[in-house]
């Protein structure tokens, strides 16, 4: 033990430098001098290393002898971020091993070929020749291995950085359904896509995001489905961003999406595995963002965020019920409030007459106009809605459905709100719950409170006026050049099958028309499934 710690004590690296970092210089002049190549010199090169990473905690340097010449080297490691079993079994592979070579006065650079080409073959090797390359392979968790009298760096990849195992997205869970979901671990993530589409067509590129932060970002599709065009985009947008941090796939998606001022999302978010290669399968790109488990799609429309995974797992009958039903609430979500209050206030003659008497007795000693009313109402149950999400998991949901009980029983018995507006926010409240996508309800959210200003103000017809301007919006917008509203605006009958309806799986012949265009076919034609009694029958009629 003694002499093992001997040669791999931890000690800094001192002696003549050929980068040196002043201590005055701000964050962008210090990244800017690291492209710098390295030195034959190995005293300079740590010097180097030990001036870029300061005195931190965790950065160690290790030196040892190998080969029968004993040639001066080091290992230099991030603690936490590589296995420390990996770490050994380099270091007795480098150090015992390579006296084992029948060497006789090699030169550093044969030396260290040999150890790379028959030394270490079953590891993950990389050359580096950079200060930049060798920061950010150290920070990813790699162990460098640097030798006197050689100009490059051995790269080891031997992360072993702890991270959360492989569990359902607890935000979009599915009755029917694989129950895998993403993780932080970007490499994770790509493998779990690897497993359900085993074709050698899919590709992955590869792209470093963050002048700090070195974040990998990675873009997949397959080759020969997906439009070349919209591969180029995607690339050519990933490239521009020059940004010092990426830490979640959200600052992505504000880089690269058409129209930055709209309130609809135009990439789509998951962290459902089969999601993600569904997409693909129509000719989409995903993008993969190391450090979050949320995957964006792209190129998408309205209607397939409104589409929920167990469509596709449920027979097509019923998931044609539950997709419409979820299209109806999602619309009723944003046109109700303001629907009831333009009615109340500018279109009695719309209710029949008993019910409009009971409306105004309910009212009577509310001290608001009913558009006060309501907006208190709405603004009240977001209130509640958020601080149900920001509490913790084991109180949160609690918290969120007493309150909401205890404080409209208690609107109405102060008379500061009447039955009839806590039953139209509770049902805006449930419609709101079924829309599968997150970013989509908020955009709901949002909304509901233009209309319910529209329908105070002009009644009915500012209803009509703010749904006829969404309509247009909507038709406006693209995702990736792709229409938002397709298939309905611009209108592809030859898609609908697939938009309020769920068509048999037997029958969906064609990918989408305006995605998979490289080629449309699915899968064969005259796969409806018959019994084989009837098969026969038709024979023996034929005979």
């Amino acid at each position: 033990m003694g002499l093992w710690q001997q040669l791999f004590g931890k000690r800094k690296a001192r002696g003549p430098k050929i980068l040196s970092l002043a201590d005055d210089l701000v964050i962008s002049e210090r990244e800017q001098k690291l492209n710098t190549k390295l030195s034959a010199n190995l005293t300079a090169n740590l010097n180097t290393i030990v001036d870029l990473f300061g005195n931190s905690a965790d950065f160690t340097i290790r030196h040892f002898k190998a080969g029968p010449d004993q040639l001066p080297g080091a290992v230099v490691v991030l603690e936490g971020l590589v296995r420390e079993d990996s770490i050994k079994d380099i270091q007795r592979v480098v150090l015992v091993d390579s006296l084992k070579l029948d060497l006789k006065a090699a030169k550093p650079k044969a030396f260290y070929q040999l150890i790379k080409d028959r030394l270490l073959p079953n590891y993950d090797l990389k050359e580096l020749d950079t200060f930049d390359r060798l920061c950010e392979n150290l920070s990813s968790g790699h162990k460098l291995l640097l030798f006197d009298g050689v100009d490059k760096a051995l790269d080891c990849g031997v992360e072993g950085y702890k991270s959360r195992a492989i569990e359902e997205p607890s935000a979009e869970t599915v009755i029917r359904g694989p129950r895998e979901g993403f993780v932080e671990s970007i490499r994770t993530n790509t493998s779990l896509i690897r497993r359900r589409i085993k074709t050698p067509n899919l590709w992955i590129e590869s792209f470093s995001l963050g002048n700090l932060t070195r974040t990998e970002v990675n873009m997949a599709y397959i080759k020969g489905l997906v439009s070349d065009q919209l591969v180029a985009e995607v690339r050519s947008r990933l490239e521009r961003i020059d940004i010092d941090s990426v830490l979640e796939s959200g600052y992505v998606e504000e880089f690269i999406e058409d129209d930055p001022f709209t309130i609809f999302p135009q990439l789509a978010r998951t962290e459902r595995p089969d999601k993600v290669a569904a997409g693909l399968l129509e000719g989409k790109v995903a993008i993969f963002t190391d450090g979050t488990p949320f995957v964006l799609i792209t190129p998408i429309n309205l209607w397939e965020l409104l589409q929920a995974p167990d469509d596709y797992y449920e027979r097509a009958s019923i998931a044609a019920f539950i997709r419409n039903l979820r299209i109806f609430a999602y619309w009723v979500s944003i046109l109700l409030p303001g629907s009831y209050v333009a009615v109340v206030n500018f279109h009695h003659e719309l209710l029949p007459s008993e019910l409009a008497l009971r409306i105004a007795a309910t009212r009577e000693g509310v001290p608001f106009p009913v558009v006060a009313e309501v907006l208190i109402m709405e603004l009240t149950f977001e209130m509640l809605r958020e601080a149900g999400i920001r509490l913790p998991q084991a109180i949160g949901s609690a918290i969120s459905i007493v309150g909401a009980l205890i404080l409209g029983e208690a609107a109405i018995r102060a008379g500061l709100a009447s039955p009839a507006v806590i039953i139209i926010v509770a049902i805006t409240a449930i419609a709101s719950f079924t829309v599968p996508a997150f970013d989509l309800g908020i955009s709901g959210r949002l909304l509901l409170f233009l209309f319910i200003m529209l329908g105070a103000t002009i009644g009915l017809l500012g209803i009509q006026l703010g749904l006829l301007m969404l309509l247009i919006h909507l038709c406006s917008l693209r995702s990736f050049g792709t229409p938002y509203f397709v298939p309905i605006g611009p209108m592809v009958v030859k898609d609908w099958r697939d938009v309020f309806i769920r068509i048999w799986w037997w029958g969906m012949l064609k990918r989408p028309h305006l995605v998979g265009t490289r080629d449309l076919d699915r899968e064969s034609p005259g796969q409806m499934p018959r019994p084989e009694s009837q098969d026969e029958g038709d024979d023996h009629e034929d005979n």
